[in-house]
């Protein structure tokens, strides 16, 4: 039987003093398949590829899979997805201080909701922003046990009473920054005020999409990075997505470069002239 997907070693990572850190592989489809077979495909290539020393994985067209089938294929590879979160969370106060001084407004008055999932990134992405604002509210399948632990660590742990919502809907209009943590979001859209900042965190993108298919809002889908601490290579992007950068550089805030979203890569100073105040919201 041939192979539908071919393997193929193409370049490496280097450090800045010239030893290798990892691989740079192209995975090539012969022909078009479905997702499962893409997945079974996509995995049988890794095990040819990965070698001895190989841990991670990074993978370029990240949001072309879902949170699940990442899950899936670190499972069945051994090989840990860098998906950027942590820089994702670790850059988002800056971006919100960035954001919020360029329109003359007060960040800390400002009412934020996080849609999520699991516990343990919600507790993450609270105490990142915690001390940038003094208003979250949480919403999604979350378990109501999930739900007291998450509000009882936070109390604990900064002093910060958050709130929970089971019907978002109703009051989605009060919400000018909304964070969104999961790949299966459904809200209505239409209720979500014209001059949101929202922040789609999620591997699939199918909240930032809905978002641009139904509205005039940008959504924040990643934020992007310079990458002058490492070195080049024809296959590394002069500017670099949160999960490239995670794994590639050392953070540095003065790295920060702005914004992709809606199929744009903006600095900040744009995305709040071209995509907010221009509305005539603020």
């Amino acid at each position: 039987m041939v192979p539908i997907i071919r393997p193929k070693i193409i370049d490496y990572f280097y450090d800045l003093e010239g030893n290798i850190i990892g691989k740079i592989a192209g995975v090539f489809l012969k022909e078009p398949i479905d997702v499962n077979g893409l997945m079974k495909e996509f995995i049988l290539a890794l095990e040819k590829l990965k070698g001895e020393n190989i841990q991670a994985l990074l993978i370029e067209d990240l949001h072309k899979f879902s949170n699940k089938e990442l899950d899936t294929i670190e499972r069945e590879s051994n090989l840990k997805i860098i998906r950027g979160m942590d820089i994702l969370l670790a850059f988002l106060p800056l971006a919100l201080d960035n954001i919020y001084k360029q329109l003359g407004v007060d960040l800390k008055s400002q009412e934020v909701l996080i849609i999520g999932q699991e516990e343990e990134l919600t507790k993450k992405t609270i105490e990142a922003i915690c001390k940038s604002v003094s208003f979250i509210t949480i919403t999604g399948e979350y378990e109501k046990e999930s739900v007291e632990r998450i509000y009882e660590y936070i109390l604990e742990k900064t002093g910060l009473s958050i709130f929970h919502s089971k019907n978002i809907d109703k009051i989605l209009t009060n919400y000018s920054i909304i964070i969104n943590l999961i790949d299966n979001c459904i809200i209505n859209t239409n209720k979500i005020r014209k001059d949101a900042i929202i922040f789609d965190f999620s591997i699939s993108k199918f909240f930032s999409k809905n978002i641009i298919k139904n509205t005039k809002l940008t959504p924040i889908e990643e934020f992007v990075f310079k990458g002058e601490h490492i070195r080049k290579s024809s296959h590394i992007p002069k500017l670099l997505p949160a999960h490239i950068y995670e794994y590639l550089a050392e953070r540095n805030t003065a790295d920060f470069c702005g914004f992709y979203g809606k199929g744009e890569l903006l600095t900040v100073e744009e995305f709040v002239n071209l995509k907010i105040k221009n509305k005539g919201t603020l």
